[in-house]
């Protein structure tokens, strides 16, 4: 737009220099405009840039100003004239094309020189963002991150458009909005393959997506682990008078991990806390005659303990002629003697228990000794645990043995009572209860030993060792007095 400066000019000098009495001299002629300064451009959206500038500083006159523009290197080009403001608003303009502007001020005299120049750039929505990653994270959740873009569109970026192909063939669907470069995508399906992309935002729109889009395929969902289902069809076969095996199958379903063993229990009671193996059989042994016995187990995996099966029931064979008649002499011995063979195997359990619970305290000390100081707690609590389950064990036999000797010796104190040699009958109850009661006094100790057990103490397993020795000496004391005792009771027998 061209300005027709030299009519305008002429029009201006010829009415300054006409006066009431005639023409003015030349000197009298008013000069033209300094220039504008401190011109600056903000850029207002995709279409628009906002002028503004301050007025000469010979201000006094000016009627208006002449507005200039150019694109790139281009040559300037009138804008608009404009009265006596100091902004103006730039329109239509193209989106993210840089303009540089002049402006010159106007008075009766003519046009001035033109002010600093100022560029001014149409906002646009952002550049693309950068370096799309993504990471899988398990068969339900993709992490991706990625940088921000180049360019912001000359104006700040207000969030990110995340958008997710669902079968990395398919078309791109905005999924959410995200403030930061991050972004966790959630709830996915398994064994599935995802395409990504992300798009910028600014005041103005959003970016392009972007050109490196990324795919992520998710693993196939893990197998839920549990605890195994009980063992099923436990039975007991009766093997001698004093052991019973157990058979039982594995668990149909083993929770979705490895079977690392059975517990078992008996009566009620666990014998065996685990057998470490998947073998699906147990002998348990040193039981008594004549008596049944309730079993159930249940199996280990990595997760814990899963559900007891079914009880089965088992009895061990009979090793007892009771007596018939009305009692004789016979009668008596061979209930002392079936007296004697029960005490005998009951102090083998006791020495078993007594030896048993020595090799875990020395166990317990070496376990101790090697554990770093952060654990040595958990090593001696869990020790405590195991000497309890290990005293636990013998305690159901040792109540049975008990029971059977107490039943026998009623029985043999009413048969002595018949017989001609009372004394003889009497020594031998006296003898019974000694030695039941030494036995006894020997399994109180040993409890007593191993509720104090306390495996900091540096002497602990030598204490231990003297003890037993002398319980085994002094046991072995008793045992000679016994066989001397029941020697004298068979040679008055056969007399």
């Amino acid at each position: 737009m061209k300005i027709s400066g030299l009519p305008l000019v002429w029009l201006l000098l010829f009415g300054a220099l006409v006066t009431q009495g005639g023409i003015l001299s030349a000197s009298a002629i008013e000069p033209v405009p300094l220039s504008p300064s401190n011109l600056n451009t903000s850029p207002v959206s995709n279409t628009q840039i906002f002028l503004v500038w301050d007025a000469p500083v010979n201000a006094t006159g000016v009627i208006g100003y002449k507005i200039e523009y150019k694109i790139g290197s281009g040559s300037y080009s009138d804008l608009s004239l404009i009265g006596n403001l100091t902004t103006y608003l730039h329109t239509g303009l193209v989106t993210n094309t840089t303009y540089t502007y002049r402006v010159s001020a106007i008075n009766s005299a003519g046009t001035g020189n033109p002010s600093n120049e100022a560029t001014g750039t149409t906002l646009s929505v952002p550049s693309i963002p950068r370096n799309l990653s993504a990471t899988v994270i398990s068969s339900s959740q993709i992490d991706l991150i990625w940088v921000a873009p180049v360019n912001n569109g000359g104006t700040a970026i207000t969030g990110y458009k995340i958008l997710r192909d669902n079968s990395c063939t398919g078309t791109f669907v905005t999924i959410s909005t995200n403030s930061s470069t991050k972004y966790s995508d959630t709830g996915l399906g398994a064994n599935t393959c995802y395409r990504y992309n992300i798009q910028a935002i600014n005041a103005i729109g959003a970016s392009s997506m972007m050109t490196n889009n990324v795919t992520a395929t998710t693993p196939p969902a893990p197998v839920q682990i549990h605890v195994p289902n009980a063992p099923a069809g436990l039975g007991v076969i009766v093997t001698s008078s004093t052991s019973l095996n157990l058979i039982w199958s594995a668990p149909s379903d083993n929770g979705g991990a490895k079977i690392t063993g059975y517990l078992i229990q008996r009566n009620g009671t666990t014998i065996v806390i685990n057998t470490s193996s998947n073998k699906t059989s147990y002998f348990d042994t040193n039981l008594l005659s004549s008596h049944e016995q309730t079993y159930r187990v249940a199996a280990w995996n990595s997760i814990g303990l899963g559900t007891f099966s079914n009880p089965a029931f088992g009895m061990t064979n009979s090793t007892i002629i009771l007596p018939s008649g009305n009692g004789t002499n016979q009668t008596s011995a061979n209930l002392g003697k079936l007296i004697s063979d029960l005490e005998h195997q009951r102090n083998t359990l006791l020495k078993q228990q007594r030896q048993e619970t020595l090799t875990l305290i020395h166990d317990c000390r070496v376990q101790i000794k090697n554990a770093s100081s952060e654990n040595k707690t958990q090593v001696a609590q869990d020790c405590k645990v195991k000497i309890k389950e290990s005293r636990a064990k013998y305690t159901d036999l040792r109540n049975q043995l008990n029971t059977e000797l107490a039943k026998l010796k009623a029985q043999l104190k009413l048969l002595s009572s018949e017989d001609k040699d009372e004394d003889h009958s009497d020594k031998e109850i006296k003898h019974s209860e000694n030695e039941t009661e030494n036995s006894e006094n020997k399994t109180d100790q040993q409890e007593n030993m191993t509720k104090h057990f306390t495996p900091k103490l540096p002497n602990l397993d030598n204490n231990m060792t003297k003890h037993l020795k002398i319980n085994s000496e002094k046991q072995g004391k008793d045992k000679h007095n016994q066989g001397k005792h029941n020697q004298q009771g068979n040679n008055q027998n056969n007399d």
